[in-house]
């Protein structure tokens, strides 16, 4: 088995440059809009929905666009970078809020972007 992409939801369409682009280095491949009908058939959202699709290396997320803030919860996914440090000192240089867990053998790192996602990030 193998996961295809992570879809996610963003409330402000500007953190697609500022975490995911910016901060992630994720390219976009494309965007597009979630009509109504198919957004009310699978997600229960009868609106028009704006999404892009991004890549890095093998990682796909596909992030869809919604003026609500996330209620925090235990979902987050985890990436391994080559310097996570790097990208802590670039996301903290911009507000975005990094937990730092000091641990016996390996410390934990948390990354969290403006819509509420959090991303663990494990160095390679």
């Amino acid at each position: 088995m193998k996961i295809e992409h992570i879809a996610l939801t963003v409330s402000d369409v500007e953190e697609v440059k500022n975490f995911y682009t910016d901060i992630l280095e994720m390219e976009e491949l494309k965007n597009f809009v979630l009509n109504k009908e198919l957004s009310q058939k699978i997600f229960n959202t009868p609106e028009d929905t704006s999404a892009f699709f991004m890549q890095k290396n093998d990682l796909f997320l596909e992030l869809f666009i919604c003026n609500e803030k996330l209620k925090q919860g235990f979902n987050h996914t985890c990436i391994s970078v080559n310097d996570r440090e790097a990208i802590v000192k670039k996301a903290e240089s911009r507000d975005y809020e990094c937990i730092k867990i000091k641990r016996e053998f390996s410390n934990l790192i948390f990354i969290k972007d403006k819509s509420g996602n959090i991303f663990e990030v494990k160095e390679k």
